[in-house]
């Protein structure tokens, strides 16, 4: 074991009031070449004397691999209840304090040990300062930490440096180092409890008509319920019981448009007591009774976001739409033309629960909505949503829940347009089927066919069917994608992102490459010119079209339509 720097030694120096709210202290750090000159034993090399973690302790590796197990510790004082980390390059183990260690490896290699202290301001008086030893802004016990940033290691080679020559510096660099540490570590827990109420919000969607409430909720999720409110808000960004009634609302809607229930029958469906109870919560959450709403059945006054594709394949018009659907919508500019366009202000880097229609100051009867049928992902936009709710009645739709077809029959129920639905579904089997027998004549059914999107940053999305008229290609056509995108698109989630590089390897004799217009317009030549595009067999062959991102963005109803035209033709051409 080469032990190229070392201390021990501990520091004491005088605080002066109101210096920093924490104090990070650096106890000793160790840099250990790791050879195979050790004892071996099972193959493994295995350091001879454990190492007592007495203080806060982080293991760097910075080259091979390292197993750590932790052999005694307070809560596992037996060796028969041990815990294990098996680190690789780039990773880093927090150790807490009072933890013996065994370190083990079977490669050279090279790795830091920093044991520290860090202190926190508990009291600050007018002639001194009351510190308490806290490690609670930092990652648990026994988490291994991924770093992108090579900062982290620098920070480690730099306190290794400095450690017997500048002790005030080596405190100033480890303070850094552990900052960058909590932050991480609040980042990491960021995204464990977002995603935690995410799927929280998901089973409250799915489960609203079952008895929740915000106790039994917040014990699944094993947070105290105070805890479990605040935390659900900010990431939700709704209150447990608003956003429990937002679902209820909706389905008691549903069935107030798509059913002839009584509200006693309804209020049992969405788990309410009794009919009564329904219409006063009915009420005070809609501003009209629910018979008033139910009189909207069969509307024609409907504002989309989006749909409107849908809403125009059902022979209805939307009285309002949003600029950003109108944008990426060309292929139905037309019917859309003369209805009237709020725009969405996004502010200057606002996040996107600050969004905010921009209303016209008063709004017409023309162009006020009867009912507005919304994307459930409005609700990931607060002020948008709390907009809309002042204009009409929400009716809130689960975009990406039904194909396309299924969406176009539901929607039909909602707005009593069965028979309209019908009428355009069997129009657009009949163009399906008349291409497929014209593809297979050309045998290009027998070939297979890839559907692909630039995302910048030389980064590509592969689409399944559900999304970019997908759903025209492998679900109507029944056209074939590669098995490399069957099994890692079609069997594990219906889409894939790639960096450009790899892109051979999901190549198709066919590709439709979806990109925005003024892209396409240099799509040849930059592909003839490319090292790896111009080696597909697709661009060689002259079988790689672009579609137009305006033109494909929204792919439902009269928009999917055609989409299949421009599909085919380039497939037949």
């Amino acid at each position: 074991m080469d032990i190229y720097q070392s201390s021990q030694r501990d520091h004491s120096f005088m605080i002066q009031p109101a210096i920093h709210p924490i104090l990070d202290i650096c106890k000793s750090i160790y840099s250990f070449h790791l050879t195979p000159t050790h004892a071996v034993m099972n193959k493994r090399a295995v350091f001879m004397t454990p190492l007592y973690a007495e203080y806060f302790t982080i293991i760097a590796v910075e080259k091979g691999t390292l197993t750590v197990r932790a052999i005694a510790t307070v809560d596992t004082p037996s060796k028969d209840q041990t815990e294990a980390w098996y680190l690789q390059a780039g990773d880093l183990l927090v150790i807490h304090p009072n933890v013996e260690l065994q370190l083990s490896y079977s490669e050279v290699g090279f790795l830091h040990i920093i044991t520290c202290e860090r202190y926190e301001l508990m009291n600050d008086y007018t002639d001194r300062m009351s510190y308490e030893l806290s490690y609670e802004s930092l990652p648990e016990h026994g988490a291994i930490v991924h770093p992108q940033d090579e900062r982290l290691f620098m920070l480690i080679q730099e306190i290794a440096q400095y450690m017997n020559q500048d002790i005030d510096h080596t405190h100033v660099i480890l303070h850094e180092l552990l900052q960058l540490l909590s932050s991480l570590n609040d980042y990491r827990h960021h995204k464990c409890l977002n995603r935690s109420m995410q799927q929280v919000a998901s089973y409250i969607r799915y489960a609203s008509e079952q008895l929740l409430t915000r106790e039994n909720v917040a014990a699944q999720t094993r947070l105290h319920p105070h805890y479990f409110s605040e935390v659900f808000k900010k990431e939700i960004g709704y209150t447990f019981s608003d956003y429990l009634a937002i679902w209820r609302m909706n389905k008691a809607k549903e069935q107030l448009l798509c059913t002839d229930h009584t509200l006693h029958h309804i209020a049992e469906q969405i788990g309410y007591s009794d009919g009564i109870y329904l219409s006063k919560k009915f009420r005070s959450f809609t501003g009209m009774t629910p018979g008033t709403f139910r009189a909207r059945k069969g509307t024609t006054r409907v504002a989309s976001f989006p749909f409107a594709g849908t809403l125009l394949a059902l022979g209805i018009t939307p009285v309002v739409t949003a600029l950003e659907i109108n944008q990426y919508s060309m292929l139905i500019e037309e019917e859309l033309s003369s209805v009237p366009i709020w725009h969405i202000n996004k502010g200057d880097n606002q996040p996107p629960s600050e969004w905010k229609f921009e209303l016209p100051a008063t709004i017409t009867e023309e162009t006020k909505p009867d009912l507005i049928i919304v994307a459930d992902c409005v609700l990931e936009h607060p002020q948008l949503y709390a907009q809309l709710r002042e204009i009409a009645p929400l009716f809130i739709v689960e975009w990406g829940r039904r194909n396309h077809i299924d969406e176009l029959l539901y929607l039909g129920q909602v707005l009593n347009r069965q028979v309209q639905a019908q009428e355009w579904i069997k129009r657009y089997q009949y163009q399906i089927e008349t291409a497929r027998h014209e593809l297979a004549l050309e045998h290009i059914t027998e070939q297979t066919v890839g559907l692909y999107e630039i995302r910048g940053d030389h980064q590509i999305a592969i689409w399944g069917e559900g999304t970019r008229a997908g759903y025209n290609l492998y679900r109507s056509l029944k056209l074939h994608p590669p098995y490399p995108i069957r099994h890692e698109v079609f069997e594990a989630g219906g889409f894939k992102f790639i960096e450009e590089h790899l892109l051979p390897h999901y190549a198709a004799d066919h590709m439709f490459v979806v990109a925005p217009a003024q892209w396409l317009e240099n799509m040849e030549s930059m592909m003839q010119q490319h090292p790896m595009w111009s080696q597909l067999p697709a661009v060689q062959n002259g079988q790689i079209y672009g579609l137009k991102l305006e033109e494909f963005a929204y792919d439902d109803g009269l928009a999917l339509e055609r989409q299949l035209h421009i599909q085919v033709g380039y497939l037949m051409q």
